[in-house]
């Protein structure tokens, strides 16, 4: 057994300084152990949670470029072309035509919006408010994955101060154990009690690796959080700072005094402000179908036609025609002359038409909403909805923060009072185990009365530990709520 003992402690040793000096690995570098301090800053920038609602963001800033660039003028293009075979009104020479014909036309056309209801003037607003509120909803995944660190870091810390303890119960019990052995060898003992402080022995190793499989899930916690993807506990560490005993006075403020600080600067209280105004800017939108809307219309085009062709003139000559006669014998007839050129036509190349068939336009658009199935109605009432439902979720994080604070208060005078108890405690223990020690050596107690004097003992150093660690997180999340840093 204390071949074993001692084996068992050296690998302990060397686990813990593996979990203390040990480098923590990143996606592409080493780092060396990570403080409170560095992992709250590197789960800001790599946390999943934090960098997709990043996203949301960058989709809101678009919104808000989208909604400026609607105050643009709209331009477009367009163009086509044909081939017809048969009779067709030729658009280009305005006649009616049995060939066969290609045609074409391009043009471009754009209009500018100058009134309509200060609908793009609200959407402007309205889309900035919601980047804000965005911002503010990052922030908020960013708090609390803050607390989660907090809350994994200080598992952490309370695991390995839990494995520290136990490492040192061991180390008493297997010097009790040798002693022991040394007394049942003289017949100063019985051997029950060897096997009693050997099974002892063997429940404090339990413990040991109980306390080391915690600090491992503590690790993979924290890891996770930060998204270390190569990374896991055994090339994972923090570190340990010194946690002094936190104040046992009284707390000196009051739950009321956290939460009008806190609903002035917290993410969800001032998100849901935003929320409501975004919502009273969608209802002047959906008011602004009532107006009437005016726009500048404009558009430039022309055409082509294989059926056009150009005509070269050529001599003038004249064509005699009869007309009648000067006498009854027609012996004196009468001849008009018609003078005419000779026309020889010729193609009329492209771009030339394109040039001569340019057109042009020029004008307002004025429409003016009169019956359209109570769209517009219906749209300012919906939004109208959304913003009663805007004003209640603002509501619902008030008392929502006004609750988790109240409750932060009362766990946190809970824990003084249970770690101003549990130190008294500890501390009439410790006396109880010297004076059982005493008279065991002395012969004036058995075993199983020491037995219970040292559980007695090694619940209150339990219970001191996970008090003083309580008490100290409950008030570092009190004074995170209050503005303050988390450290340590």
């Amino acid at each position: 057994m204390r071949r074993f003992s001692s084996k068992f402690l050296s690998t302990l040793g060397l686990v813990i300084g593996c979990h203390t000096f040990t480098l923590a690995q990143t996606g592409t570098s080493a780092e060396a152990v990570w403080s409170l301090e560095q992992c709250v800053e590197h789960a800001a920038k790599n946390n999943l949670q934090i960098r997709q609602s990043g996203l949301s963001i960058e989709q809101a800033t678009i919104d808000v470029n989208q909604a400026r660039a609607d105050q643009l003028p709209q331009i477009n293009g367009s163009g086509s072309h044909g081939f017809n075979n048969g009779f067709f009104l030729d658009p280009v020479r305005n006649q009616i035509q049995n060939t066969q014909i290609w045609s074409g036309n391009v043009g471009v056309n754009g209009s500018v919006n100058l009134y309509s209801g200060l609908q793009t003037h609200n959407t402007i607003k309205r889309n900035r408010l919601e980047v804000q509120a965005s911002q503010l909803d990052q922030q908020k995944v960013q708090n609390d994955v803050t607390l989660n660190v907090v809350t994994a870091y200080m598992n952490i810390l309370l695991n390995q101060e839990i494995l520290k303890t136990n490492q040192e119960r061991l180390n008493l019990t297997q010097s009790q154990l040798e002693r022991t052995q040394k007394l049942f060898k003289a017949g100063s003992v019985p051997e029950s009690n060897v096997l009693d402080l050997s099974a002892q022995m063997a429940s404090d190793e339990l413990n040991i690796i109980t306390a080391q499989n915690n600090i491992e899930l503590a690790e993979l916690q924290l890891i996770q959080l930060l998204n270390l993807t190569n990374s896991n506990p055994a090339n994972f560490s923090i570190v340990i700072p010194n946690i002094p005993d936190p104040d046992q006075m009284v707390i000196a403020f009051n739950a009321e005094d956290v939460y009008a600080t806190a609903s002035d600067r917290m993410p969800e209280i001032l998100r849901a402000r935003l929320r409501i105004q975004s919502a009273d800017k969608s209802i002047a939108i959906a008011k602004g179908g009532y107006q009437p809307r005016l726009s500048l219309v404009g558009s430039i085009n022309t055409r082509y036609s294989s059926g056009s062709s150009l005509i070269s003139l050529g001599n003038t000559i004249s064509q005699r025609t009869l007309v009648g006669y000067q006498d009854e014998n027609m012996n004196q007839p009468i001849y008009i002359y018609t003078p005419s050129v000779e026309q020889t036509p010729r193609e009329y190349p492209y771009f030339n038409q394109l040039q001569d068939n340019i057109g042009q336009y020029i004008g307002l658009n004025l429409s003016v909403p009169i019956l359209n199935g109570f769209r517009v109605r219906n749209n300012v009432q919906l939004s109208r909805i959304s913003l009663k439902n805007a004003e209640i979720n603002s509501d619902i994080a008030k008392n929502e923060l006004k609750q988790t604070i109240a409750q932060a208060y009362t766990d946190a005078i809970g824990a003084q009072k249970r770690f101003v108890a549990a130190r008294k405690q500890l501390v009439a223990f410790e006396q109880a185990y010297k004076n059982a020690e005493i008279r065991l050596n002395n012969g004036l107690i058995n075993n199983v009365d020491f037995n219970v004097a040292r559980n007695n003992l090694v619940k209150a150093q339990s219970d001191i530990i996970q008090a003083k660690y309580d008490y100290t997180f409950r008030l570092k999340f009190l004074e995170f709520y209050q503005g303050k840093t988390i450290t340590l």
